[in-house]
């Protein structure tokens, strides 16, 4: 069964199955800030949201350029172009898993990583949806197979390192949350001592060579420094409404203001709109200092299990879904981090530790009002819970071989 032809017949038949499923539903999209970037990209030739605001850094710009390719090639059908394109990408992304278990002759751990992905009702439905997640995942597992190349020294020349430059720079222009994590991962080529330091500065130097286009191109335009993107304070400030929160306590926003502010968008650029979340987010902080650290604790349990808007959810495609799906995941994960650690396996064990730690503090700091939030990670969940259950298949055969000798 977990042999590579088995699975790439299974994953041809998901793929199959979900181009039926979107032409059945009509390639019903919602679309969101990335498609007004990219359509005006496309059609004016301008990175902005709003066109009477002029030029935006409100999004990074990998997954609007990728968005606004197919605006201008396919308009007559741009987003069932996208979509399918999104199903084609989510179908590399368990052979890349597969890849990079390789690296580890771990074939069998990659195999059934792999058919975790592709079983995923969430991931099954979500490259319909046109978020950046879609690109994020197959660019971020990119970025890890080369990482892990150099790490265990299989790949050790120029174009190489220079490769996991620009690999880096893609990353970070593709999603901010990944960057610290990234980044501790990097440096422990140096403190692992698996590079030379210039190997290390040439690196870097790489990465930041094909990630200042934005940064300049935003000094021009703004005149001033935007390393990332713009929103900082706005996901503050919607971490205290209605809509980002369970807990009554932590709502201390309400509707009607939101409401109001939000309008604000299509008439104050997102610098000063980042002026007006900044005030409203400092007050609301300031007299509820107590409640903020609820709000993380809060967050934290979010992400984890699942955002406001399905917590009090119990259709059958969210209870079946995700819900149960999701409790079984991190539990299985959380057995398999405790095998690890009594495995002294200390550098998986924390390589695990640090990755998940580092998608779920930023979620702290701001909201995790989105089920994409885990879905940028949630693989890495499928990988250790295959890892833990082969080992303890292993284990169980040695054993009861064992047994039978005696």
């Amino acid at each position: 069964m977990l042999s590579i032809k088995v699975f790439i017949i299974f994953n041809v038949l998901i793929l199959i199955l979900k181009i039926i499923y979107s032409c059945y539903t009509g390639f019903k999209v919602e679309t969101f800030e990335d498609w007004s970037i990219a359509r005006n990209i496309a059609e004016h030739g301008v990175y902005s949201e709003f066109m009477a605001l002029g030029s935006t850094a409100y999004k990074l710009p990998v997954y609007p350029f990728f968005l606004s390719f197919f605006i201008k090639f396919f308009p007559s059908f741009p987003k069932e172009a996208v979509v399918i394109s999104q199903h084609l990408l989510f179908f590399f992304v368990p052979l890349i898993i597969i890849k990079i278990l390789q690296i580890f002759d771990q074939l069998k751990v990659g195999i059934l990583s792999a058919f975790f992905f592709i079983l995923s009702p969430a991931y099954f439905y979500y490259s319909n949806v046109l978020e950046a997640t879609n690109v994020f995942i197959p660019i971020f597992l990119v970025w890890m197979y080369v990482f892990l190349r150099i790490f265990t020294r299989q790949v050790f020349t120029t174009s190489y390192f220079i490769l996991f430059g620009f690999c880096t720079a893609l990353l970070f222009l593709t999603q901010v949350v990944v960057v610290p994590v990234a980044l501790i991962f990097i440096t422990g080529l140096i403190l692992f001592r698996k590079v030379k330091f210039t190997h290390f500065i040439l690196i870097l130097s790489a990465a930041m060579l094909f990630y200042s286009p934005w940064i300049i191109r935003n000094q021009i335009v703004f005149d001033k420094t935007v390393l990332t993107k713009t929103p900082v304070w706005q996901n503050i400030y919607y971490s205290f409404t209605s809509q980002a929160n369970v807990l009554d306590e932590v709502k201390l926003i309400n509707d009607n203001d939101y409401s109001t502010v939000s309008r604000s968008r299509m008439y104050f650029d997102e610098f000063r709109m980042e002026e007006i979340y900044k005030k409203e987010a400092q007050k609301v902080m300031e007299s509820n200092a107590d409640k903020v650290i609820v709000k993380s604790v809060q967050n934290a349990v979010l992400l984890w299990y699942v955002p406001s808007r399905y917590f009090y959810d119990s259709s059958v495609s969210i209870l079946i879904g995700r819900k149960i799906f999701v409790i079984i995941v991190n539990f299985l994960s959380l057995f398999a981090l405790i095998f690890l650690y009594h495995r002294k396996e200390k550098l998986l064990f924390f390589s695990f530790l640090l990755l998940f730690a580092g998608f779920t503090f930023p979620y702290m700091i701001g909201h995790a009002a989105n089920i994409r939030f885990k879905l940028d990670f949630e693989y890495f969940q499928y990988i250790l819970i295959a890892y833990f259950l082969t080992a303890l298949y292993s284990e169980s055969k040695y054993y009861i071989k064992k047994g039978s000798t005696m």
